[in-house]
């Protein structure tokens, strides 16, 4: 990889981070879409997973209902974990366009379900049976491309939380994601210890975007909130498909 390319995956994690400083999530989200117009979804998975494993840990102990949230959703985490893990394998196997429409459909499907349906609740007394079910989807889906965010997103948004205990409940999901994604990344020999030396090297633009991206969010009304967010959504979703169908 040359230092311009380089430089410029860096400037798309930078974009990445600040949006997930403004919104609490959407690194991947964005910088995935960036960086796959430089380098190839394998190259581009590998170099966003330790900043999205450092960034979800560090918002995990938000509020300090970490050890809470950990008792309350370990029966999601074991299954996430796991299935992350073997699905990365489809990572290899797989053919980039068809993972590309696989994600953009997921990732523009969440604002759409939230929209046509904006009252949906998960029961708490539904989270024994709904919790290895959603670990699993979101696993494999994430194994594959590194967006297990939208499910797991729309599933915690379902549980009407206090922003307080939303924040530590997804960060915890995501930081254990990115564990499973990491693992599954070197043992299925997707990733090569280079790649993932310049993956901790792009730390240092995700904490510059992401102080950035707290700075911005301070700025922003509640209705202008959920609209940058929706947009980053489907906005994603539609590069995927663009990438996909041309």
């Amino acid at each position: 990889m040359s230092t311009l390319v380089l430089f410029l995956c860096s400037l798309g994690l930078l974009a990445g981070s600040t949006v997930k400083g403004v919104v609490g999530i959407g690194l991947p989200l964005v910088a995935v879409p960036l960086l796959t117009a430089l380098v190839d979804l394998k190259t581009a998975v590998t170099l966003t997973v330790v900043p999205i494993i450092a960034s979800n840990f560090q918002q995990s102990f938000h509020g300090g209902h970490f050890k809470r949230m950990l008792r309350r959703f370990w029966t999601l985490l074991l299954p996430l974990l796991v299935a992350i893990m073997l699905g990365t394998r489809l990572l290899v196997v797989l053919p980039e366009k068809t993972l590309d429409l696989i994600i953009g459909l997921s990732i523009i499907a969440m604002p759409i379900v939230l929209r046509l349906r904006p009252n949906v609740r998960v029961k708490r007394e539904h989270e024994r049976w709904l919790n290895p079910l959603v670990g699993v989807a979101s696993g494999l889906l994430g194994g594959i491309s590194t967006f297990y965010g939208p499910p797991l997103m729309l599933y915690v948004f379902s549980m009407r939380m206090p922003k307080d205990e939303f924040i530590p409940a997804i960060s915890i999901m995501y930081t254990v994601a990115g564990i499973g994604m990491l693992i599954g990344l070197g043992v299925m020999g997707v990733s090569t210890p280079t790649q993932l030396g310049l993956s901790v090297l792009m730390l240092i633009p995700t904490g510059i975007g992401m102080w950035l991206g707290r700075f911005v969010r301070v700025q922003l009304s509640e209705s202008r909130f959920e609209f940058v967010l929706i947009c980053v959504y489907v906005a994603t979703g539609l590069s995927f498909l663009v990438h996909a169908l041309f």
